[in-house]
């Protein structure tokens, strides 16, 4: 809970610094490869996580990593958690800002989970709809989930539509087991 809370406060600030130095774009591709780094480089969480790593050394190793890549402004970011020691929200605080940065623009993510992939002609039918009904932009994760059967589930910030075929036979099946009827033979 308070690293959820830490992590929005410095996301909020970056992106409030990133919009009045108009470098929102830049900020964020900044932050989608530090998510990146932080997935795929366990040593790197690690690292990050340490107490007993100072954090001059910490900000050596971001250094090595990022430099060049980033703008100036990130740079000056990871270096200012490092001091205050809170470097270890340093994935949490990019995805804070990722979603910031999605809910400025108006993008909505859509997860939609289904037993196989769907077609492109309904993947374009499925984001037409809810573009026009949310008036955004839609970026649509497809998971494929072989345990639903058939049918599809969407998800959409907290609110659930499923369609699948797991969960009627789920349904049909608790209503038989309170079925009060009992046919006598």
């Amino acid at each position: 809970m308070l690293d959820s809370i830490i992590a929005e406060r410095y996301a909020k600030s970056l992106f409030e610094l990133a919009l009045e130095t108009g470098k929102l774009e830049q900020v964020r591709k900044d932050m989608d490869l530090m998510v990146d780094v932080c997935l795929n480089n366990r040593d790197f969480r690690q690292m990050l996580l340490s107490p007993v790593i100072r954090p001059d050394k910490k900000i050596a190793v971001m250094d090595a990593i990022f430099t060049g890549k980033i703008e100036e402004v990130t740079e000056k970011f990871y270096q200012l958690l490092s001091h205050k020691r809170r470097e270890k929200f340093l994935e949490g605080i990019a995805r804070q800002f990722i979603a910031m940065y999605k809910k400025h623009h108006n993008i909505l993510v859509i997860e939609i989970r289904s037993a196989v992939p769907l077609s492109q002609e309904l993947r374009e039918k499925i984001v037409a709809i809810i573009e026009t009904r949310k008036k955004g932009t839609v970026e649509l994760i497809e998971i494929i989930d072989k345990s639903l059967i058939g049918g599809f589930i969407v998800s959409d910030e907290g609110r659930r539509y499923d369609a699948s075929l797991t969960t009627t036979i789920k349904k049909l099946k608790k209503e038989f087991e309170e079925n009060l009827y009992i046919r006598e033979i």
